[in-house]
């Protein structure tokens, strides 16, 4: 059975999006349709990327990353994630701090996913690793 977590919104993402919105609208307000439409086609890419981005954890094994239909996905076979950590950053300045789980996969990859809830995903991942593991 396939475990799809959504991701986590970051604050800095609605500051974007609320700064481009400003931008399109006097854009259209000053006559400047083209930088107005550039501007309208980059915030349909950032809220697609925000509706559609998750974390599956499928039956067959692979952690996939989907960043939505503009963006290549990533599939990660679970044989090959060697560590999983919970991190904390600081985020602006320690104003808004978050927590992200960090992903050790094949030699030297790193993986940094930001889950709506971290913990829940790490304990649904070491579950499907330790089932791997017990396959083997």
């Amino acid at each position: 059975m396939n475990r799809i977590f959504h991701v986590k919104i970051a604050g800095g993402t609605y500051f974007l999006l609320i700064l481009l919105t400003a931008v399109m609208v006097f854009a259209f307000w000053c006559m400047k349709a083209m930088i107005g439409l550039v501007v309208a086609l980059g915030l349909i890419i950032i809220i697609e990327r925000i509706i559609h981005s998750t974390y599956t954890l499928t039956a067959d094994g692979k952690l996939v990353v989907y960043y939505g239909r503009f963006y290549k996905g990533k599939a990660i076979p679970l044989t090959d994630i060697t560590d999983v950590e919970l991190k904390r950053s600081s985020g602006f300045g320690g104003i808004m701090p978050s927590k992200y789980v960090l992903i050790h996969y094949e030699k030297k990859n790193l993986l940094s996913l930001v889950p709506v809830n971290p913990e829940e995903f790490i304990n649904a991942l070491v579950k499907r690793l330790e089932h791997r593991i017990e396959e083997e």
